[in-house]
């Protein structure tokens, strides 16, 4: 065999086992439990000023001094979001799963974001970010599946439409349902989960429904 092709069958055999290796299974979420029933609306718009608050073995802290921003502590570490406006948040279900509000001083974008607590150390996750008409607009929205909070519904009021509409994973804020384009409401809004699905709805109108992630208990 000439060496130049006993080098090009090394070099395929190098590359062979580098594409082999490169396709290892993903890692497993971990399970959450997600409630039969329509999600709790108690929390809807009740976003915290508190300059801390403790529920379980997590804590957010608002920072003043130095670089002003809110620190959430809990069983992995903690992450600082910085504040660039009104920095606000607020603690879902029984998990004590943790959401950020960061809203501009006027009118302006208003983002949403979910503390990871399942990376070492957390990490903070965009879930929306909505552009407000002005100050008065209402802040986004949140319901949460029932009891443990491992799903939760959010939505942002525009001033003229609702956008943003989407149901996630309480933990590590991956989306589970997405919602319609922005909307003009005609009823109430809020998220659902059936036997089979997670639902967004409209008064008795469905406006997405999506088939419930395999493993949550109903």
């Amino acid at each position: 065999m000439s060496p130049v092709r006993r080098a090009a069958m090394v070099v395929c055999a190098v590359l062979t086992t580098v594409v082999v290796t490169a396709v290892a299974p993903a890692v497993a979420a971990n399970p959450i439990t997600i409630s039969t029933g329509l999600f709790t609306n108690s929390a809807a718009l009740a976003w915290s000023s508190a300059p801390t608050t403790t529920m379980g073995d997590r804590t957010v802290t608002r920072t003043t001094t130095g670089v002003p921003g809110l620190v959430a502590a809990g069983p992995t570490g903690s992450v600082f979001h910085q504040t660039l406006g009104v920095s606000r948040y607020m603690f879902i279900g029984t998990h004590n799963h943790v959401l950020f509000l960061e809203t501009p001083t006027g009118g302006g974008t208003r983002s949403v974001s979910l503390v990871d607590f399942t990376t070492t150390p957390p990490t903070e996750r965009p879930i929306l970010s909505v552009l407000a008409g002005s100050a008065a607009v209402s802040s986004p929205g949140v319901q949460f599946s029932i009891g443990t909070g491992d799903a939760f519904f959010v939505f942002a009021p525009t001033g003229t439409t609702v956008a943003g509409l989407g149901i996630y994973r309480s933990d590590n804020g991956t989306i589970l349902c997405p919602g319609p384009p922005p909307l003009v409401p005609t009823g109430q809004l809020f998220g659902e989960a059936t036997a089979t699905q997670l639902r967004i709805k409209m008064g008795g109108t469905v406006l997405a429904a999506c088939a419930r992630p395999p493993g949550t208990t109903g």
